[in-house]
């Protein structure tokens, strides 16, 4: 009995997902959350982070865009509620069913959204991660959750960005002005 729990106990600590520093990667979650940036280089005001909204990025006929902005710089939430179903990141109003889905997020873009009633299938590269580092699990794009910035933008909202680089200089927004988060998946807690 001793033999067997020292040794179930040396393969749990030396398991191949402790060396990588990642417990488990997910395209789906049972829970609906909220999103929240992380500052990775300086203190905190809190261990959540700076909550995030869908804020507004323009309209046409039948389609609306969004961006993921901090909600000190867009201050409304008409999308309280998010989800992630087979690696698609899914809005959701108060008064509804998700017809607002996240489009694929490139190198140096904005994490964008888009609401139509023709429907948008959205893109399949998100996952969450859960990681010994972080007190929540983690969103990540294209299987990365550590290149996430927040920029400041013309017209005042601070942004989202994924892979922020000063070669790649993104109309509306001064790289040097960016700083690296960490986008903290929230869960929200179920009211019964």
């Amino acid at each position: 009995m001793f033999v067997a729990n020292i040794l179930s106990l040396t393969a749990a600590l030396f398991a191949p997902s402790v060396y990588a520093g990642v417990i488990a990667s997910q395209s789906s979650l049972p829970y609906n959350f909220t999103l929240a940036a992380l500052n990775s280089s300086l203190p905190n005001a809190n261990y959540t982070g700076a909550p995030l909204v869908l804020g507004q990025n323009g309209a046409s006929t039948g389609v609306s865009f969004y961006v993921t902005s901090t909600h000190a710089s867009y201050p409304y939430n008409d999308y309280p509620t998010l989800a992630l179903r087979d690696n698609i990141l899914k809005a959701y109003r108060t008064s509804g069913p998700s017809i607002t889905n996240a489009t694929e997020v490139q190198s140096g873009g904005e994490l964008v959204w888009i609401t139509t009633t023709q429907g948008h299938a959205g893109s399949e590269n998100y996952s969450v991660i859960k990681a010994p580092a972080y007190r929540f699990p983690v969103l990540a794009a294209h299987g990365i959750h550590d290149l996430w910035s927040l920029c400041p933008f013309q017209g005042g909202q601070t942004n989202v960005v994924f892979n922020v680089s000063t070669d790649q200089p993104n109309a509306g927004s001064d790289p040097s002005q960016c700083y690296q988060v960490i986008i903290n998946v929230v869960p929200i807690p179920q009211s019964y």
